[in-house]
């Protein structure tokens, strides 16, 4: 796993927008993973970080977030658990969407395309 403090630090520095985008990124990266097979130990570090990265956001997580965050640690307790694999990708990737949707990072995006 990375350097907590370092990555607390990191995390902290940017905007609320950028650190629910930087939440959306790891539950996306953690569904992605999940699909692939990746090393279980690797899932479990992700699943740390992403919860930890909620915790960071202090009183600006929402009852979402919050929600997320008690999902993936109770997740992590009993990984790895194969049957669940299918079912934890599809999750974290509709809780990815939700977290970027609430970060208004995709509309500001999906402007700056047109």
């Amino acid at each position: 796993m990375k350097d907590i403090s370092q990555l607390r630090d990191r995390f902290q520095r940017d905007g609320l927008d950028r650190r629910l985008g930087n939440i959306a990124s790891n539950l996306l990266r953690l569904s992605s993973w999940l699909q692939m097979g990746r090393d279980p130990q690797a899932t479990v570090d992700l699943m740390r970080e992403t919860a930890a990265m909620i915790d960071w956001t202090g009183d600006d997580a929402t009852e979402e977030l919050v929600n997320i965050q008690r999902e993936l640690c109770r997740w992590r307790r009993i990984w790895p658990v194969e049957p669940g694999c299918g079912l934890l990708a599809f999750r974290a990737r509709q809780m990815s969407d939700r977290v970027l949707e609430s970060s208004g990072l995709a509309l500001s995006a999906s402007r700056g395309a047109v």
